[in-house]
């Protein structure tokens, strides 16, 4: 009986080895995971941080040439005054 208890003892703990060495791999796995995925948000933050930066850029750019076009359009009616003045004096 003794033998059984010992053998039945001593196949626990090899189990339980072998159970700790498959745990360990697998949280070694787990955690090289983590790792890659950390960096892959770091990067995909990086990037989105460049986006957004651009974007502040587009809009100002836009408001730009929306500044030039209305100061266009302005100009143009000027001149379409001066021309019309111009075209009033010679039917006099």
């Amino acid at each position: 009986m003794l033998k059984i208890i010992t053998a039945i003892t001593l196949t626990l703990a090899l189990t339980a080895c072998a159970n700790t060495d498959a745990l360990d791999e697998s949280i070694n796995s787990l955690n090289m995971k983590v790792d890659v995925l950390s960096a892959q948000i770091s990067t995909l933050s990086a990037q989105a941080a460049d986006l957004a930066e651009k974007q502040q850029s587009t809009a100002a750019d836009v408001q730009t040439a929306k500044a030039a076009a209305e100061q266009a359009a302005i100009d143009a009616k000027e001149a379409n005054e001066r021309i019309d003045n111009v075209v009033a004096s010679y039917k006099k």
